[in-house]
């Protein structure tokens, strides 16, 4: 490397003079180089050690994939170098027989946090060569570790820095992020050290035109009146459908796996037969070309993000609405527009769309690993042990999982946060039914188009895929085979897919370091690229679409996450205690929580007091207490049925919204009906079906309040943040028909309740205020609700969250206020500091709320501006204009 650019020059001489360093820069300004020029430089100098082994460095991913991709890139670079550099995967997917094969003798070891947590340090004695040479810790795509599983990752890294000193290593931690505000700041709670902040991008880069998109609006009535606009996901398909005719290689990313699913298959559809040029590399392609693309498949309607049908709530997979009209203004680079309109066969005819699934939770793009070895016969605990439930109070707790708005009661409505969906490659060692069989036929792209032509190089990628799929898949993308992917955020993150031309954001990713990451996956190599943000019909799509300045002029929001949630710190301390036992000492790395929540560990008998400090008592493995990415439980097994093939899988946490009995599941552009759900054995039976309709699922939800912990009065408002216990249980789900949305009927579930105790931010507004603002009884519960709505949507402008990390609850009369309240609170368990950040911005956080209520062109309510996708009670009752006088009313009161 004779010519690096600047800040990877900076880098790597602040790395090799013992610096820790955050990079932030721009996707594809070559951060790898940054970290690999200072650590393969080491390997090298530390190759002829004595014990043959020398310097070792570890590199932690956040997905598998991107592990295997920066395995492949390693091993590239170093194949000139001999044996130098031996890099290898330890993760879920690793073979026995390869592990101790690590253990031993590689000296660049690639792993994700879960592999850290449960199986590296858990058994740091196999580990203590490696960790006694270890000079580098590369904690990649840093960015992504946020809210409660950024929280784990913090006291996973601890707990790591812990074990090294043990053997005399103090390792440099080089990390590396998407541009961010105050990154070394966020380094520095994330890893308990502050490091060298490097954000000046030097890279050169190509011309990008990125488009803000809004949908057209059709001449179909959604819920309530409401006008429809064409979705974003079926716009999504048509121009994937468009640009892959072109030849331009194209990824959609897409918020959920249904969604994902979905555009592949209309895309797919639309291709057929179409015959595909030849690739270097890929797959001959001989079908005949039988003339133009077949009329739409009714089912290609059936997607997570189709136009909501006459009298249909909005999809749950994607999120409410835009208003009509291009935006105000554009930013330098960027076109804006309403859509012009679209070719008649666009395979989700206006307002015919189907009803999906309530419960399809987005995908975050992570995998969890179990940690535990193949053949073992043991398996981590699927959730805390039996009789440690006692520990609720102080943070031993698995996450509720997916919450759908619903009604509650009387006057009360809510709005669920989410456990982030996450991937997850099934347990190894996992019981249950046959599961021989599986996986795609070798030599195939799983997923792609099956009628031959341009169709085989369309597919899509997503989380709950077995390994053996994700890896054909990833292949297939880098070789040039695929021309598009419909991919959920799996591939947000550094893969290598250069080449690309265009990339496709199906709404706005919850967070700008998101929406910059998703964008600069095209036009990588110094390639020029097109980038199109398809708005949603949702509060905050229609208000970036009319406010391009809070994309192009708005800096990177900060990280948010919290090591010190006793609900994180407690079981962290536990795996730490049965690692080294704790003394005194540690009590400055864990944090000031740590003397307190050790007491109560000691009086719940899971630690005990000797001369040599905290040990764990338990029979049970201590790293079992927490699942760091909060899904709840080992995934659900989602199983054939009639053969006893494993199609993928759930989290544990969306499986009683999504794989509930009855329900519809969709995988890999094939339909299937849920036969049997058993949570005992995680497992889902399903069976291939074609049923005409989809289902959604209905919740009830409760909130108290446990504990206010500030309070601030606006006049006679009380705006409050605190504890809260949420209770969740779905107990029914309707059918609804295809092509009309009509409900066909609704089936009662018995699944258990959920308990989540989290953070809440809430206000309530007294009878004199209701009385200013002119809202009457009749109106009051349904302006409460469109607040809330609107709010929930609002927030992640003033958080690093998504609406599907953040729950909320309105109610007329709550009975520990005493007042109508609205609530939001976080999906977490012990919180994720989403509502606390909404607690300290409250003013501004409202006052978009209100703008982007008022500024909708709709007459009573729309998904732009206060209908949910995620409320379960159809979106009923709401009251457009009464929500913006309420939050008129409370506004001019904090003045």
């Amino acid at each position: 490397m004779e010519h690096p650019w600047e800040h990877q020059a900076r880098a790597a001489a602040h790395a090799l003079d013992g610096d820790s360093v955050i990079i932030a820069t721009g996707t594809a300004s070559g951060k790898s180089l940054s970290y690999l020029v200072p650590v393969l430089s080491t390997l090298l100098d530390g190759s002829e050690a004595p014990n043959g082994r020398g310097a070792t460095a570890l590199y932690l991913a956040p997905t598998k994939a991107l592990a295997a991709d920066q395995r492949r890139a390693v091993a590239g670079l170093a194949a000139p170098l001999g044996t130098a550099v031996r890099p290898a995967v330890f993760d879920g997917d690793t073979p026995v027989e390869e592990r101790e094969w690590v253990r031993l003798y590689a000296n660049y070891v690639l792993t994700n946090p879960d592999m850290l947590h449960r199986s590296l340090l858990p058994g740091h004695a196999r580990w203590s060569s490696f960790l006694r040479a270890l000079r580098y810790v590369v904690i990649d795509e840093c960015h992504t570790y946020r809210g409660v599983f950024g929280s784990h990752v913090a006291q996973v890294l601890r707990r790591l820095r812990r074990v090294c000193a043990r053997y005399g290593a103090e390792p440099v931690f080089l990390l590396a992020s998407a541009t961010a505000a105050a990154p070394g700041e966020g380094a520095a709670r994330l890893t308990g050290i502050r490091p060298v902040e490097i954000t000046e991008d030097t890279s050169p880069r190509g011309e990008t035109v990125f488009a803000l998109w809004e949908p057209p609006l059709t001449e179909y009535e959604g819920e309530r009146g409401a006008p429809v606009r064409r979705t974003a996901t079926a716009e999504a398909a048509e121009l994937l459908t468009d640009l892959a005719l072109d030849g331009v290689r194209t990824v959609a990313f897409v918020r959920s796996r249904r969604g994902a699913e979905l555009i592949s298959l209309i895309a797919q559809d639309r291709l057929a037969g179409i015959p595909a040029p030849r690739i270097p590399g890929a797959h001959p392609d001989t079908a005949p070309h039988p003339g133009p693309p077949p009329a739409p498949d009714p089912w290609a309607a059936h997607e997570t993000d189709v136009i909501p049908p006459t009298g249909a709530a909005p999809d749950a997979g994607e999120e409410p609405r835009a208003v009509a009209g291009p935006g105000p203004g554009i930013a330098p680079g960027a076109v804006t527009g309403p859509g012009t309109g679209v070719r008649p066969d666009t395979g989700a005819e206006p307002g015919k769309g189907v009803r999906p699934d309530a419960g399809v939770e987005p995908d975050t793009g992570v995998e969890p690993d179990t940690g535990v070895e193949p053949g073992k016969g043991v398996g981590p605990d699927p959730g805390v042990p039996a009789d440690t439930g006692v520990l609720t109070d102080i943070g031993v707790t698995t996450n509720i999982g997916v919450m759908t708005d619903t009604h509650v009661g009387s006057g009360s409505h809510a709005e669920p946060g989410t456990g982030v969906g996450s991937e997850g490659a099934p347990p190894t060692g996992a019981t249950g039914p046959n599961l021989a069989g599986r996986g795609a036929p070798e030599g195939a792209v799983p997923g792609a188009g099956r009628r031959g032509g341009l169709s085989s190089r369309i597919a899509a990628y997503r989380g709950g895929y077995l390994p053996e799929e994700r890896r054909a898949l990833e292949r297939a993308l880098h070789s040039g085979e695929l021309l598009g992917l419909a991919a959920t955020n799996a591939l947000e993150l550094g893969i290598d897919i250069s080449g690309l031309d265009a990339v496709l954001i199906t709404g706005y990713p919850g967070t700008r370091a998101s929406l910059w990451q998703q964008a600069g996956r095209a036009g990588r190599a110094g390639q020029g690229a097109l980038v199109v943000l398809i708005a949603r019909d949702e509060p905050l799509d229609t208000y970036l679409v009319h406010h391009p300045e809070s994309i192009f002029a708005t800096p990177v929001e900060s990280t948010v996450l919290d090591p010190h949630n006793p609900y994180v710190l407690a079981p962290h301390l536990c795996a730490a205690a049965a690692e080294i036992p704790l003394t005194e000492a540690d009590f400055d790395l864990f944090g000031p929580e740590t003397g307190s929540l050790l007491r109560k560990l000691e009086e719940r008998k899971l630690l005990r007091r000797r001369s040599t400090g905290w040990h764990w008592t338990r029979k049970e493995r201590a790293a079992d207490l927490t699942d760091i990415r909060g899904s709840g439980g080992r995934p659900v097994q989602v199983v054939e049925a009639d053969t006893g093939r494993l199609l993928g899988t759930v989290d544990a946490a969306a499986a009683h919204t999504t794989v509930h009995e009855g329900a519809v599941h969709l995988h890999q552009g094939r339909t299937y009906v849920v036969r049997q759900l058993d949570l005992e054995d995680s497992a889902a039976l399903v069976e291939e079906a074609s049923p005409p309709w989809t289902t959604m699922a209905r919740d009830t939800t409760s909130l108290a309040v446990l504990d206010t912990e500030a309070e601030v009065a606006w006049g006679q408002a009380r705006l409050c943040f605190g504890s809260v216990e949420v209770t969740n249980q779905v107990v029914s789900y309707l059918r609804r028909r295809l092509i009309t949305g009509e409900v066909l009927g609704e089936s009662k579930l018995d699944l258990p309740p959920r308990t989540l105790r989290t953070r809440a931010v809430w206000w309530t507004v007294t009878e004199d205020q209701l009385d200013a603002a002119r809202i009457t009884p009749e109106i009051l519960a349904g302006s409460l609700h469109a607040a809330e709505h609107a709010a929930i949507g609002i927030l992640p402008l003033f958080a690093t969250c998504d609406r599907w990390d953040i729950g909320g609850v309105s109610i007329a009369l709550h009975p520990d206020t005493l007042l109508p309240t609205v609530f939001v609170y976080d999906g977490q368990p012990g919180g994720a500091g989403f509502a606390e950040r909404a607690f300290h911005t409250a003013r501004a956080w409202l006052t978009a709320t209100r703008d982007a209520i008022a500024a909708c062109e709709c007459e009573a309510g729309c998904p732009s501006c206060i209908q949910s996708p995620k409320c379960g009670n159809a979106n009923d009752p709401l009251h457009k204009r009464g929500a913006v006088r309420l939050l008129t009313e409370l506004l001019r009161s904090a003045e």
